[in-house]
């Protein structure tokens, strides 16, 4: 379904399934309407994580009529933190 607001994204038990040093790769596809919305806050376990953007920046905005597809990378650095890489493509 096409998103209806910005989105707050928790990528929930990583500390269970990831041991420190292991990572995983996440693919999130978001249909977009006439009116675009994007992905404003990242979560590791309910914890706030700041990721690392391809290109330097984060999204502002997301692709109206089209298709946004983000790439995150977490990685387990420690037992409670996490490094995250993440991308934006839009598709229209």
């Amino acid at each position: 379904a096409n998103q209806t607001a910005n989105r707050t994204i928790n990528f929930q038990n990583a500390s269970t399934l990831l041991a420190i040093d292991e990572s995983v790769t996440i693919a999130l596809l978001m249909p977009q309407g006439s009116t675009a919305y994007y992905l404003n806050a990242y979560q590791v376990d309910g914890g706030a994580v700041t990721p690392k953007w391809q290109g330097g920046s984060a999204p502002t905005a997301g692709n109206a009529s089209g298709i946004d597809s983000y790439s995150f990378t977490i990685i387990r650095t420690a037992a409670a933190a996490y490094t995250v890489l993440a991308s934006q493509t839009q598709f229209a």
